[in-house]
């Protein structure tokens, strides 16, 4: 399965999307942040993630060159606009690229999308009065995905810190077959994610 992992921070979901499907190859990162971009050259060196290029604007990705290339895309777009310890711009905060990505997404069509964010996106309102996280389910469904979302938090993993965050599992309804995410706390759907 080859992987176009987008807003790649550290590289953190390549690196737990690799123990969870081994097969996985990501074959493009794409990060502006210099530090994080750094990282990730250092984890290709010592061979802790896959070798491939970075790319630095996710405003700029070539899509049209990576279709029929990739299987799957995964990403923890910008959480900032969303944020409760920001100003929770939102839709209007110039960090927010969620309309960038959706682009990629509906151009390179790949089988999955695997999102990660802050829990914020689901008590964040945009101007149309919807939750952002509504606007990143209602475009994902409109180009053929059934989409899950569960919220999942480090404490549930041995963490000594709770740090909840949504996760956002996208599969082409193409493809016929049905995927959900589950938590200790129980699954979410793609209608049932409310925000508390």
């Amino acid at each position: 399965m080859n992987v176009l992992s987008l807003c790649s921070g550290v590289g953190m979901l390549d690196i737990g999307l690799k123990l969870a499907v081994p097969q996985s190859r990501t074959v493009c990162y794409v990060e502006r942040e210099a530090f994080c971009a750094a990282v990730l050259v250092s984890r290709i060196k010592d061979k802790t993630l896959d070798d491939a290029p970075i790319w630095d604007d996710v405003t700029q990705f070539p899509s049209n060159e990576w279709r029929g290339v990739v299987d799957c895309i995964i990403g923890g777009f910008p959480c900032q606009p969303f944020s409760v310890s920001g100003t929770r711009g939102g839709v209007n905060d110039p960090r927010h690229l969620w309309p960038a990505i959706s682009e990629i997404v509906d151009i390179i069509k790949p089988e999955y999308c695997f999102w990660e964010n802050v829990t914020g996106l689901l008590t964040t309102r945009t101007p149309d009065g919807r939750y952002a996280y509504e606007i990143v389910r209602d475009d994902l469904q409109a180009m053929g995905y059934r989409v899950e979302a569960g919220i999942f938090s480090a404490e549930e993993v041995g963490a000594p810190h709770r740090r909840e965050r949504i996760f956002i599992l996208a599969h082409s309804q193409r493809a016929g077959t049905r995927s959900e995410i589950r938590s200790t706390r129980g699954q979410v759907g793609s209608q049932d994610v409310r925000p508390r």
